[in-house]
């Protein structure tokens, strides 16, 4: 996270980053709905439930992290602009298009939409359709609403894989560890001379990071924050409702932890993003947001 200049806290600072988990909830109900809660997470990732494939996943995860900010940060400092503007596109339509392309296909059988399933290739042109318009509002929208949304619906979706995709261990462990990490990364790592290297070309005058981050009246919040938040959501909805609590508990217990980020977030810019030009986003709205988890823990063990 981070700011250009002094600013009010607005509503809109905190408030739009949680249409992401907003969205998460929605899609995780969804495929609670349907029983399509757990899909294999693939290589390079381990799909056992133990804490040492736990940690060797968030491991693979952090890696692939530090040599994708490194990269960034080496094209920006280099001034190959253009380079990255085009290898971040190129990786955010990936991720948007898968994204899409499995929920719409997960929601059209799993909810017998007849039309879509007996033309098949209906739902690969649905998919298309929908991730060429979040691409495209999430870099050339101006409007600050419509590029937040764009940005909160892949956001959302990636958070919602993770969920289902990662062993319950390894989401505990990567909420532990990405917030550490971020704290790590910010003051002390690659992300806080990112920020220092992007205040060179001056604000407005190139939307560098348009679609990797949130940019709500010059306060950034990343999207990998926004897919932590999400994941979050969806994890706590899972495991209230695989311990045979109901879907309207489930949905309480998310909402709490949604509040939990709200006030996390709102603690973040009041009291640590004054102190410098940027803070992690992650430390406070996590551990907050994870209060409804620990004490399901807390009751279940």
């Amino acid at each position: 996270m981070s700011r250009r200049e002094e600013r009010i806290i607005k509503p809109a600072h905190l408030l739009l980053p949680l249409t992401s988990p907003v969205i998460a909830i929605l899609l995780i109900l969804g495929l609670i709905n349907i029983g399509e809660t757990q899909v294999p997470a693939g290589p390079p990732f381990q799909s056992v439930n133990t804490t040492s494939a736990g940690l060797y996943n968030v491991t693979i995860i952090i890696v692939i992290m530090i040599i994708a900010t490194y990269a960034i940060y080496r094209l920006i400092r280099r001034g190959l602009i253009r380079a990255f503007e085009t290898v971040k596109n190129v990786l955010l339509a990936i991720v948007i298009i898968s994204s899409v392309l499995f929920f719409t296909a997960t929601y059209a059988y799993g909810y017998n939409v007849n039309p879509l399933i007996e033309h098949p290739l209906s739902i690969l042109i649905i998919a298309l359709t929908i991730s060429a318009l979040i691409m495209y509002a999430a870099i050339k929208a101006g409007n600050t609403v419509v590029r937040a949304l764009a940005i909160s619906a892949y956001s959302s979706m990636a958070g919602v894989i993770f969920a289902i995709a990662l062993p319950a261990w390894t989401l505990v462990i990567l909420l532990i560890a990405l917030p550490l990490y971020d704290i790590v990364m910010v003051y002390r790592g690659l992300l806080g001379r990112l920020v220092t290297e992007l205040s060179k070309y001056g604000e407005g005058k190139y939307p560098i990071l348009r679609g990797l981050i949130l940019d709500i009246d010059g306060v950034g919040i990343g999207v990998g924050d926004l897919v932590l938040y999400a994941t979050l959501v969806s994890l706590t909805m899972l495991q209230y409702v695989m311990h045979n609590f109901t879907f309207t508990q489930g949905t309480l217990a998310s909402s709490a932890s949604l509040i939990g980020i709200l006030i996390g977030l709102f603690i973040t810019f009041k009291y640590i993003l004054p102190i410098k030009k940027y803070a992690p986003a992650l430390p406070i709205p996590i551990l907050l947001g994870s209060i409804p988890l620990i004490y399901l823990a807390t009751i279940t063990i």
